[in-house]
């Protein structure tokens, strides 16, 4: 692998701010019901962030109107979601969702909004592709290996993720629950802590984002020992997924559009053919692949559809391991 993808991705962003930039007077001088606000519930500079951008840019365009990217971080993505739930339903602001937009309605008592009847599902974007990594120097080299390692292991194999109810986290969960293994989660506030202390030797094993893998795995700094999805992703057949040694193991992350509930169905219609026909596009496509990120769309009935069985999953996941995230 080589760093061109990084290159091309830099070169989106600074395209981008610059456009931001030139434009800014503009958007300030349209007439505020003009301008369409997209709420990103993740802080600025991650791949969320970078596919936003994108997409917001793409869409003022076949939109014909100003597109903004607000981002609002915090409270595993609660703080932002709520703001779109909040927002009025007339057509001037949606927002994205990820994984924890149902982790969250699943495994924890209360929340300040339900996930299915406070919004209008736009449209499903796609999936984050999460990857199980290894320490260099780890003696399992692949998941029928490491497996064996679990059930010999004694105290627990430990596994870092990217926080208590981050998919990453769940996807060691429920990686024990299946193979009927014991693992001892190491929870960090971020990847860099975890390639830090799988460096340095500190923890075997964690679940991570591909985005924030590749780097590394390119230096040859981890191993990637499996993807958490169903299949082999475009782009990274090299990678097996857990399920070709756990069969029947799929956890993705996933991301998707929503609107205020009540939003008129005209917008709702609209904006999810737009997004997916942006998505679709094979540059916006690759870029975001490189990125880990996959895309694979579906509209506001299926997205709907998807949601439900999204939350019933991790539903099912709280009982069968005793986590709640209140």
């Amino acid at each position: 692998m080589n760093g061109r993808p990084l290159a091309t991705r830099r070169a989106w962003l600074g395209a981008l701010a610059c456009a931001a930039w030139a434009g800014s007077d503009a958007l300030a001088a349209d007439a505020a019901g003009r301008v369409l606000r997209m709420i990103v519930p993740q802080a600025p500079g991650g791949a969320a962030d970078f596919m936003a951008r994108l997409l917001a840019n793409e869409l003022a365009r076949t939109l014909e109107r100003p597109v903004i990217v607000d981002s609002r971080p915090g409270g595993g993505t609660v703080i932002g979601t709520q703001a779109v739930a909040l927002a009025p339903p007339d057509g001037n602001t949606f927002g994205m969702v990820f994984s924890p937009h149902a982790i969250n309605q699943g495994m924890r008592r209360k929340t300040p909004y339900d996930a299915l009847a406070d919004f209008e599902p736009i449209c499903l974007g796609g999936y984050s592709i999460v990857v199980l990594v290894a320490a260099p120097d780890f003696a399992a080299s692949s998941v029928d290996a490491l497996l064996r390692a679990m059930r010999r292991a004694d105290p627990p194999l430990q596994y870092a993720s990217l926080g208590i109810g981050s998919v990453s986290h769940l996807a060691g969960e429920l990686l024990a629950v299946e193979a009927g293994v014991a693992l001892q989660h190491v929870p960090y506030n971020g990847s860099t802590g975890i390639y830090r202390a799988l460096i340095g030797g500190d923890l075997p094993l964690a679940f991570v984002t591909l985005e924030s893998a590749l780097p590394h795995l390119r230096a040859g700094r981890v191993r990637a020992l499996a993807i958490t999805s169903a299949r082999r992703a475009a782009g990274f057949a090299q990678i097996p997924t857990i399920a070709e040694s756990l069969p029947g193991f799929e956890l993705d992350g996933f991301y998707g559009f929503v609107a205020p509930a009540r939003t008129p169905a005209a917008f709702v219609d609209r904006l999810a053919a737009e997004i997916m026909s942006a998505l679709q596009t094979p540059s916006l496509r690759n870029v975001l692949l490189q990125s880990g990120l996959v895309v694979s769309v579906a509209g506001p009935a299926a997205f709907a559809q998807f949601l439900r069985r999204q939350i019933e999953k991790y539903a099912l996941l709280a009982r069968r391991t005793g986590i709640t995230l209140d």
